[in-house]
């Protein structure tokens, strides 16, 4: 698996590159999964919003996350889920 986007909240962080990967403002998020067709994603929200970020996810159509958030998130059947605790 190969990381091609990074997206973040934090205006000192939006613009940093991480490794070969320039990280965007969140609110682009949906915007770029759809138009990249982007299926599998990294979670590592704060707990308190990652079912909120989950349910915008799938809505983009992904259909793998790889939840490393403390919180279990509920996705619909068809959307894989592997929690890293």
């Amino acid at each position: 698996m190969t990381i091609t986007e990074a997206f973040d909240v934090k205006e000192d962080v939006i613009g940093q590159k991480i490794g070969n990967v320039i990280v965007k403002d969140n609110d682009e998020l949906i915007t770029i999964l759809k138009k990249e067709e982007i299926d599998v994603v990294i979670l590592t929200t704060p707990e308190r919003v990652a079912q909120k970020v989950a349910d915008e996810l799938v809505q983009a159509g992904v259909k793998g996350i790889l939840n490393f958030t403390p919180g279990r998130i509920n996705t619909p059947s068809d959307v894989q889920v592997h929690q890293i605790d």
